[in-house]
């Protein structure tokens, strides 16, 4: 699977690529900054591509450092020429412009390594999250059902981002923090070896403490993690459920559960800086003790003259900042620690098995859809037990039952949302496993239940039926399904943005929008898991009269909620307990006096209810309204 971004081929690592299953060429390169993830295989693709913009990064952040450390050398040289008498106006003149020459070219090569990190990051955070969303398309819809929203957004959008702080910030720092760390050891010894071993005495005690304190707290990263994801998914649902929370008037009840997510989250970090600190604050208080060594030292030896002035205020100098590039690097080894967890919650989604595809097209003779000796469950429950039937090219095939039947499953297998534990599911006498999952989308057409419109045009969201559709077939497409007239009433007309899940719209203006996407696709065979089920009457005329225009002369497959709308169907398969338990037309499973009968009945008497509504004034007078 690929896509494009400007002129270069943007490939999940680690997936198939195009329809015949070609991995990428990337797959087998990685970096040597791969280890940061953990080495694993996919991650490190991503890091092998960027790694010589990382290296030339980092080469930058080094020279970067080390021009930094140039005017405190021009400020010892300056003091010893002052102290031994030889100073003068020209060779301070001299210093100062090299000083300032070394600050603006800090500046300049700073600024020019972190363009090339951030460049390299940002590339990497889109080819990141490109491939797992689609990743996530090509997962069975199974793995939503087991995981919250909040916890997949958290992975795609928060846990990439500390990618992003890594490639950008955090390598180079680390490299320039330590190739400098290291160049000033070395400086400072050769200067003076014992004022050097003053300034370095607290830092491995320094670094000790830290040391410990991590090994002391690490089992609370996974926890933490953990407390944070579920933060993030209670908040995402009480959000997304705001408008159920209001109207039943349940703030406080439904908040209760987002509120608990929140109180642990804010306990167990607490709790673990309350840990942390003792030996935290020790490692910060002791690595920036260099100068409490240094001057007493220094102090010394100056008196016994084994060191001169200038000396000892280059080490006061260096000294007493001497730990600071350690302190920076132990911070960026904490940002380490937390992206490992996310790396490894990154991917997670990125080997999480998908439905197997062969890339296969085939050629279907007919488009007869049939299931054979269908087995299928969630996790340890069997939902579909040895169910077996042929819809056939052109008729009506209704799917009824008592809810929680199987009705929604046994649909939902055609297009593969989930593949049977036994048994097949054939179309045009081939197995859809063995049809390229394209074309299997591409022969299928289904319209939900609960429609989900996008946050984008009307236009849009129907062209998401067929992307490469003209206006005027999308407009044609309109009109068979019976929106084109609310369409053009509405101010911007085809551009008007339905906001988010097409909030802007009503019920059944949103059920015509989705199947007029149905209509666009042109599909063979439509599954339509009832689409009137909520309807107002108006509606439920217009979008029973667009479900005709979309399925002439095609394979449907309806399950249906009123049985109304399917009377007239060429075959009606009563689903109860996960099989078919009975088949045949309206009127001969009305005539049976079986499944299909009871509901039927309890179809006509609901249509027979009448509502009462009291008098208030008398009390006892009543009023009868016929449904």
């Amino acid at each position: 699977m690929a896509t494009t971004s400007d002129t270069d081929e943007v490939t999940e690592p680690g997936s198939r690529q195009g329809e015949h299953g070609r991995r990428s060429s990337d797959d087998s390169r990685e970096a040597p900054v791969g280890a940061l993830f953990g080495g694993a295989p996919t991650l490190t693709a991503f890091v092998g591509r960027a790694r010589w913009q990382i290296v030339g990064a980092a080469a930058l952040a080094v020279a970067s450092t080390a021009l930094e450390l140039v005017p405190y050398w021009l400020v010892y040289r300056a003091v010893r020429d002052l102290v031994a008498g030889t100073a003068d106006a020209e060779r301070f003149a001299l210093f100062a412009g090299l000083a300032v020459v070394a600050i603006v070219g800090r500046f300049v090569v700073f600024g020019a390594s972190t363009a090339i990190a951030h460049r390299a990051a940002f590339r990497m955070l889109y080819e990141l999250r490109m491939a797992i969303a689609r990743r996530l398309a090509r997962l069975p819809l199974g793995y939503f059902t087991r995981r919250r929203s909040g916890d997949i957004k958290k992975v795609m959008v928060d846990e990439t981002e500390r990618i992003e702080l890594i490639i950008a910030h955090a390598i180079p720092d680390a490299v320039s923090g330590l190739s400098v760390w290291l160049g000033v050891t070395v400086w400072l010894l050769v200067v003076d070896w014992r004022l050097a071993l003053a300034a370095i005495v607290v830092t491995p005690i320094a670094f000790g403490c830290v040391i410990r304190a991590i090994r002391k707290s690490a089992p609370r990263a996974v926890p933490w993690q953990e407390a944070t994801a579920r933060m993030n998914g209670s908040v995402v649902e009480y959000v997304a459920g705001m408008p159920v929370v209001k109207v039943f008037n349940q703030t406080g009840e439904a908040f209760a559960e987002t509120g608990h997510a929140v109180r642990h989250y804010a306990r167990f970090a607490t709790d673990w800086a309350r840990e942390w600190i003792p030996l935290g604050g020790a490692f910060y208080s002791l690595v920036l003790a260099n100068i409490v060594m240094i001057l007493p030292v220094g102090l010394w030896l100056l008196l016994a003259g084994e060191v001169d002035l200038a000396t000892l205020l280059l080490f006061v100098i260096l000294g007493a900042n001497y730990s600071r590039p350690l302190v920076k690097l132990f911070g960026i080894t904490a940002k380490f620690a937390h992206i490992s967890t996310a790396t490894t919650q990154i991917e997670e989604i990125l080997t999480e098995p998908e439905l197997a595809d062969t890339g296969r097209r085939v050629e279907l003779h007919h488009h007869d859809v049939e299931f054979a000796g269908v087995r299928f469950g969630y996790d340890q429950r069997t939902v579909l037990h040895d169910v077996s039937f042929i819809a056939r090219s052109g008729e009506v095939t209704a799917l009824v039952g008592p809810s929680g039947s199987g009705k929604t499953t046994l649909a939902r297998l055609v297009p593969r949302f989930f593949d049977p534990d036994a048994g097949s599911v054939s179309i045009g006498g081939v197995d859809v496993r063995e049809i390229a999952v394209t074309q299997l989308m591409d022969t299928v057409a289904f319209v939900f239940q609960e429609t989900y419109l996008f946050h984008d045009t009307i236009e849009a969201n129907i062209k998401i039926g067929r992307p490469d559709a003209s206006h005027d077939e999308v407009v044609a497409a309109a009109t068979a399904a019976r929106c084109h007239e609310f369409i053009t009433a509405l101010p911007d007309g085809y551009r008007t943005v339905v906001g988010e899940r097409g909030g802007t719209l009503s019920g059944g203006e949103r059920q015509r929008v989705a199947i007029a996407r149905a209509i666009l696709k042109q599909a063979p065979i439509v599954v339509v898991d009832e689409a009137t089920a909520f309807a107002d009457p108006e509606n439920e005329a217009a979008i029973q009269d667009a479900i005709s225009s979309l399925v002439r002369g095609k394979t449907l497959i309806v399950i249906a909620h009123r049985l109304s709308t399917i009377a007239s169907a060429n075959q009606i398969l009563v689903v109860d307990d996960g099989g078919i338990a009975e088949r045949g037309s309206h009127d001969a499973l009305a005539a049976a006096g079986g499944i299909y009968a009871r509901l039927w009945q309890d179809h006509l008497d609901a249509q027979a209810v009448r509502l009462h509504r009291a008098d208030v004034t008398s009390g006892d007078a009543e009023t009868e309204v016929q449904q």
